[in-house]
């Protein structure tokens, strides 16, 4: 029906505060403009001011403001109500927000039927027998949802219909609303004898709230919206309901890429990075076999793979690692030394290596490490546009840990980077697949690390001001980044553009030895990630199937011994005890004088030595494992 202007009597769409700049929203009014003459918009004041011009094509027929708009329901009672106002036949309303990623359109078609046997369409349901909450409160089998609903003419005639709305009271609350809104329309409808029809078949949907539980079957089965709220939703709930979104947004990818990709924008600006990691399954065990053998070439060309050699002995290492690459690429090599310089390119020649396929650059100065050389060294070669992909390595020590511990870091990146040939052509498959794929990095690093909850030390507070003189605007994560530890990863270059864009300095970067914690190369760090993010594309976390079985093992006994040590094995109990212990006074104490050590040592790197045993100290008197 999209293109039929006569498709609905009247449309109307609820935009709550700070929604309408939201591709979701736009790409919505544009379709629903064309599916009638009489387009009804609610918004708060503020929104609708700007909203006619703003809109361009898609703009409304009319505009109805809410002084405080706080939910769509608030927003459909005020649009219902607004129609009285006209004259002749309401004829039939779809009622739809930006509380809903909708309508989602196959090929050409908006999936809805042009002459059903319904008073009443809704895409799905609430079913009050499987919810405890609702048992005894109706006899109803289904409440509709009204997320994306028609009510047609026939509903609107009736001498009641507008009562209703009229005598609905918005409280804000959402259950309230829900029983005063959704489950009392729907037993108005029944006891009214009109029939509610649905774009779901009830024997494919089991839970009580199918539109959040199973949204991977609403996708694959057509329903023509997807609830905003399944990106909102704590990632635990996520978790304790077995919701599998990464497979609603694949089916939802294959109907309607415009609607995904308008999902995806709305989760760069709205989603923290890790909690959207969670909850869509950004994860990838990638096999070593690859899926077709005889592929040599991707669409994106040539790969670049820019290599910092400060320990230059390592070249053997990055020379057999590249020859696990099973395209073509180009090398592009910093070391440390002229010196170096010669010695890595006789080697690199005397390996029958073409001299054209390979450059290799002494960094300026020896500050910033392997961040430097890339960011400022190579910055000319990002901003030719020379490379579409290219992959990170470095010759990684850990120094601060032990050479075991170091050595299983570094393995842990080579292997979930560049494992084999098979490994690396499904890698590259996948990202020429899913052109949204901006950054590809190994999982957290945890073996032999305490990074897990507390990855950001010293670095949150000069990333995020870094962030705002950038003019990045993505939401950061509370307690571990998401970010490629060890920096070394894939990249589309066009992800990490602005990285490339922004002028670094050598001397903004903590000179040698004082490489800390809230010094620039370590916010860069943790900056990656955001920087994909604000560019609009995905980060993916890729690993090896060994590497996934040693990672889970390690993560699943570190999780059962933690919550062995609780006193219920409900996560949701779990954090808010521990949240409760963390704001005593004696924890809070412990963590500003942390804060505190942190931001001298910002201030003046070369107090950590001298700071050291104070900070031993403090930490042995205040540490919540000490008790007292």
């Amino acid at each position: 029906m999209i293109g039929n202007s006569e498709a609905y009597g009247s449309v109307i769409y609820v935009v709550l505060p700070g929604q309408l700049d939201a591709p979701h929203v736009r790409l919505a009014l544009t379709r629903l403009r064309a599916t009638t003459n009489n387009l009804i918009l609610v918004a708060e004041a503020a929104e609708a001011e700007r909203s006619v011009a703003a809109l361009g094509s898609a703009a409304p027929d009319r505009i109805v403001t809410h002084d405080k708009l706080q939910t769509s329901r608030a927003g459909y009672r005020a649009g219902m109500l607004s129609l009285l106002d006209g004259t002749g036949p309401i004829g039939s309303v779809m009622l739809g927000g930006g509380h809903v990623f909708g309508p989602i359109v196959g090929s050409d078609d908006f999936p809805l039927p042009e002459d059903p046997d319904w008073d009443v369409f809704a895409p799905y349901w609430h079913r009050p027998a499987l919810d405890p909450r609702l048992k005894n409160l109706t006899r109803q089998e289904r409440i509709a949802s009204l997320d994306l609903t028609i009510l047609s003419a026939a509903v609107l005639a009736h001498p009641d219909a507008f009562r209703f709305w009229d005598s609905f009271d918005p409280s804000g609350d959402h259950w309230n609303e829900f029983l005063n809104c959704d489950l009392a329309f729907s037993q108005w409808a029944s006891e009214n004898d009109f029939g509610i029809g649905y774009a779901m078949s009830a024997e494919r949907l089991e839970t009580a709230d199918p539109r959040l539980y199973e949204a991977h079957r609403l996708m694959s089965d057509g329903a023509p919206c997807l609830p905003l709220a399944l990106l909102t939703l704590d990632p635990l709930l996520h978790d304790l309901n077995a919701i599998e979104l990464r497979r609603a947004l694949s089916s939802l990818r294959a109907r309607d890429q415009a609607m995904y990709d308008a999902v995806n924008a709305f989760a760069v600006r709205n989603i923290k990075p890790r909690d959207y990691a969670a909850v869509a399954d950004q994860y990838e065990i990638v096999a070593d076999k690859p899926t077709d053998p005889c592929k040599s070439e991707w669409s994106f060309g040539p790969v670049a793979v820019f290599i910092h050699a400060f320990y230059a002995e390592m070249i053997e290492d990055f020379w057999l690692l590249t020859r696990r690459l099973p395209c073509a690429a180009q090398l592009y090599i910093t070391t440390a030394t002229a010196k170096d310089q010669s010695e890595i390119g006789d080697y690199l020649i005397g390996r029958g290596l073409n001299a054209k396929s390979f450059t290799i650059r002494v960094v300026e100065q020896n500050r910033g490490r392997d961040m430097s050389s890339l960011f400022i060294t190579w910055r000319d070669v990002i901003l030719a546009r020379k490379h579409q992909v290219a992959l990170r390595l470095h010759s990684k020590r850990t120094p601060q840990v032990s050479r075991r511990v170091g050595e299983s870091f570094k393995a842990h990146l080579f292997d979930n980077l560049i494992g084999s040939a098979g490994y690396v052509s499904n890698l590259l498959t996948m990202m020429e697949a899913e052109p949204d794929i901006g950054l590809v990095a190994p999982p957290v690093v945890h073996v032999g690390f305490g990074t897990l909850g507390h990855a950001w030390f010293n670095n949150r507070a000069p990333l995020a001001g870094l962030m705002e003189d950038m003019g990045m605007d993505v939401p950061l994560d509370d307690h571990t980044p998401m970010a490629p530890y060890g920096t070394m990863y894939w990249f589309r270059t066009d992800a990490l553009l602005r990285m490339f864009e922004w002028t670094w300095r050598w001397e903004d970067y903590n000179a040698e030895p004082h490489h800390i914690d809230g010094g620039l190369a370590h916010v860069q760090e943790r900056l990656i990630g955001y920087a994909v993010r604000d560019r609009g594309y995905r980060i993916v976390t890729a690993m090896t199937p060994t590497a996934a079985a040693r990672n889970y093992a390690k993560l699943e006994y570190k999780l059962q011994r933690l919550s062995a040590e609780m006193p219920t094995g409900n996560i949701l109990h779990q954090v808010d005890d521990l949240a409760a212990i963390n704001r005593g006074a004696r924890v809070r104490l412990f963590r500003q004088l942390r804060n505190l050590y942190g931001r001298l040592l910002i201030w003046r790197p070369a107090l950590r030595d001298t700071l050291r045993p104070w900070r031993t100290a403090a930490v042995a008197l205040l540490s919540p494992r000490t008790g007292g």
